[in-house]
């Protein structure tokens, strides 16, 4: 979105107060941002424009053609392709098709700058972050990087614009910054002592982290990546929320008796409330403009007001509640009871608890869309959805049993205090770490099953976020993302309106990207075989395999890469139901060798990247590599007169 312009006008009016220096030629003009593009259908007006370079952003503004007013809500996609020199335009049947290839999701016809990614994050039991893209063809696996932690992770938070990743780090005392756009640890920034909880205030400029060896809380700034202060809490596990529309944090400790308001922009201490020890749990409703407090051990919630900073309500519970949720709205608080079998919801209208729910197998978490609540079991491999319409009629709310996966998720090493669920950009689907299964599984509401699982390469996925890239309403009928194409010139915009289903292409001239970027087409690394191709490998057999990958000589960025960077995969196509990630290690500057295993003889395809340096899979030369039977032992019998 365009930046407010007055600091812009104040300076012309005061360089126009100043004596004209006579010395040198006049300034030339600025130059005008080029004027949006507009396709007009019978049944929607898109209009585009693209601010280009190292990060650009692509709006998409789209209008009633009969009443001027904004399509409010839609859901649309979108690609670019920098057109071949000489080629014209498509027309609506080459639109249609190529959407259609688009919409294939081929590794090989993917399009130079896709605006409706979104990438699945998972915090695993090895240490390790996978981030996995589901939008390849390739059936079983979709690994784009793997992040090495260095460490046993305590939780992690997503900053709500995308651009990082925390994740704290008990035994080292420190959270880590992992960058998002190339998917390495940025730095490593040192807190209290064992550090567990994270929270990000609402409006991501501060990050507020649970020191659960000494009683403290570290307030980071998200700019700049430093410790801001850091603020006496109390002994044992904090809990956080944040109230007031983001502008006051509420924070508790397991071991204290007090809970103490603090104001998130300056950090000052407003105030505190004595509710005794053992509060489990925190959460804030901005529509009763109060706080809830789970109390374990005293088998109760408290309610506090949120301006006078004093409790006004206590609600019995039964024995042992744990996590403290409200939905979207606001009104009903769900309370879940990790050691038992059922789920109470209160109504802060009444501060009542207006449904109790049991059949559950000690749920622990629960997740919202708009439509229902997704409550996981640990108990056994069931997900329990609780239809929130439900909850203002009379009677039992609904609740739809769904089996995800063959394991219960007690069944895995450890759980994790990060949410097993997360939503998908779409709103009625989320994707659900099976923890012992090792699996993400992909649930539709109102599939009885889920509608896809992902493998997670032998690893326990403990949590799941969604990096959702792609377009999003930022005002009324304005639809934009970030875009970065790597050329400059004419490039094809291909757009599909969902409802109604409608295909619009328009040409956008990119100007500006950097010539490092551009390169004139020119792939930005090198890669050169320290093996012969030509050669083939044996089946069931491990062969290892060395390559060679430097920067071209046009990229300003000439650091040497590292294993981290790097992606691998073998495959055997066409279908690519088999494959192998091989882990790259670097046996000299720009030299890296793998080993590759490949099960059976045919034809195999290996493929080398760097998305970080602008080289994602399939982007560099790929190799043939052909696989023979191994050879057959013979048996020769002595036969003696």
């Amino acid at each position: 979105m365009p930046g407010r312009p007055g600091w812009a006008v104040l300076l012309v009016l005061w360089m126009g107060c100043q004596p004209r220096k006579e010395e040198g030629p006049p300034a030339p003009p600025p130059v005008a941002a080029p004027a949006p593009v507009t396709v007009t259908k019978a049944e929607v007006s898109v209009s585009f424009d693209l601010q280009a370079g190292e990060e650009g952003t692509a709006r998409f503004v789209l209008k009633n053609p009969r009443t001027g007013a904004p399509v409010r809500g839609a859901r649309l996609l979108a690609w670019m392709d920098a057109r071949p020199e000489g080629q014209a335009a498509p027309d609506d049947a080459a639109c249609r098709a190529r959407i259609k290839t688009y919409l294939g999701g081929l590794l090989a016809a993917r399009a130079e700058v896709d605006l409706n990614s979104f990438l699945l994050l998972t915090l695993n039991h090895d240490h390790t972050l996978s981030v996995i893209d589901p939008q390849l063809s390739f059936q079983r696996t979709k690994l784009k990087h793997l992040v090495s932690l260095g460490g046993a992770a305590g939780d992690w938070a997503l900053r709500p614009d995308g651009g990082a990743l925390y994740v704290s780090q008990p035994t080292h005392g420190t959270v880590s910054v992992v960058d998002t756009r190339r998917f390495l640890v940025q730095r490593n920034v040192r807190v209290g002592q064992k550090p567990g909880r994270l929270a990000l205030a609402p409006d991501g400029r501060s990050l507020w982290v649970d020191n659960e060896g000494d009683g403290t809380v570290s307030v980071l700034d998200t700019t700049t990546q430093e410790v801001l202060g850091t603020l006496e809490v109390g002994e044992g596990q904090k809990a956080f929320a944040f109230g007031e529309d983001g502008r006051t944090a509420w924070l508790s400790s397991s071991g204290g008796e007090e809970l103490v308001a603090v104001d998130v922009a300056s950090r000052e201490e407003l105030g505190r409330v004595t509710v005794g020890t053992g509060t489990r749990a925190l959460a804030y409703s901005e529509v009763a403009r109060a706080l809830y407090v789970v109390r374990e051990q005293a088998h109760e919630v408290l309610v506090v007001d949120g301006s006078r900073r004093e409790v006004v309500h206590s609600v019995s519970v039964a024995p042992g509640p744990g996590t403290l949720r409200f939905e979207p709205s606001g009104r009903w608080a769900f309370v879940l009871y990790p050691h038992g079998d059922r789920v109470d919801i209160l109504d802060t209208a009444s501060n009542r608890v207006a449904h109790s729910l049991t059949g559950f197998s000690a749920p622990d978490q629960v997740t919202f869309t708009s439509a229902f609540a997704y409550v996981r079991n640990t108990g056994d491999a069931r997900m329990s959805l609780i239809e929130l319409a439900s909850l203002e009629k009379s009677g039992t709310p609904a609740v739809v049993q769904i089996t995800m996966g063959q394991k219960k998720p007690a069944l895995a090493r450890e759980l994790g205090r990060a949410s097993a669920i997360a939503t998908l950009p779409e709103g009625n689907s989320v994707l659900v770490a099976g923890t012992a299964d090792r699996a993400l599984y992909l649930y539709s509401e109102g599939m009885m099953a889920p509608r896809g699982t992902h493998l997670n390469y032998g690893r326990e996925p403990r949590a799941v976020l969604v990096l959702d890239r792609s377009l999003r309403e930022v005002e009324p009928g304005v639809y934009a993302a970030q875009a970065r194409p790597r050329k400059n010139g004419p490039h094809d915009v291909h757009v599909l309106l969902d409802s109604p289903r409608t295909p619009v292409c328009l040409t956008w001239t990119v100007s500006g990207v950097p010539e490092d970027a551009a390169s004139a087409g020119t792939a930005p690394l090198v890669l050169e075989p320290r093996f012969d191709s030509s050669r083939h490998l044996t089946a069931g057999q491990r062969t290892s395999l060395r390559f060679r990958l430097t920067p071209a000589a046009q990229v300003k960025d000439q650091r040497p890469l590292s294993p981290e960077e790097l992606q691998v995969l073998v495959f055997r196509p066409p279908s690519g139901r088999w494959q192998e990630r091989p882990v790259p290690r670097r046996v000299e500057e720009s030299v890296f060798e793998i080993d590759v295993s490949p099960p059976e003889p045919g034809q195999y395809v290996l493929l080398v990247g760097a998305e970080s340096r602008g080289a994602p899979l399939g982007a560099l030369r790929d190799f043939k590599l052909g696989v023979q039977a191994a050879p057959t032992l013979r048996h020769v019998s002595e036969v003696h007169p």
